[in-house]
């Protein structure tokens, strides 16, 4: 299935944060993921793959952490972003 609106392209990593408030040690664990993700690319293992398991280690943290409708909340509007859907003023959460 394939959706008919165009999807906008991603976003690349983050490079420059300095003008962000992030988490302590946010630069190590982007980091420590980074170097993963490159030895999963030069284990040749497949990108839909790597993927999948990254999905399946973040989704049950984020749940814990945020619950599942705020969860939910922030996938809907990404999807909307990313789609183009979305015309309105972005939504904060609570």
């Amino acid at each position: 299935m394939s959706n008919p609106k165009k999807i906008r392209s991603l976003p690349e990593p983050l490079a420059d944060a300095s003008d962000v408030e992030l988490p302590s040690r946010f630069a190590e664990a982007v980091s420590h993921v980074r170097q993963a993700i490159a030895l999963c690319e030069r284990a040749n293992i497949p990108n839909d793959t790597l993927l999948s398991a990254l999905m399946t280690e973040l989704m049950p943290r984020l749940v814990s952490a945020y619950g599942p409708s705020r969860v939910a909340f922030v996938f809907e509007r990404l999807a909307d972003e990313m789609s183009g859907a979305a015309n309105e003023a972005p939504a904060v959460l609570q």
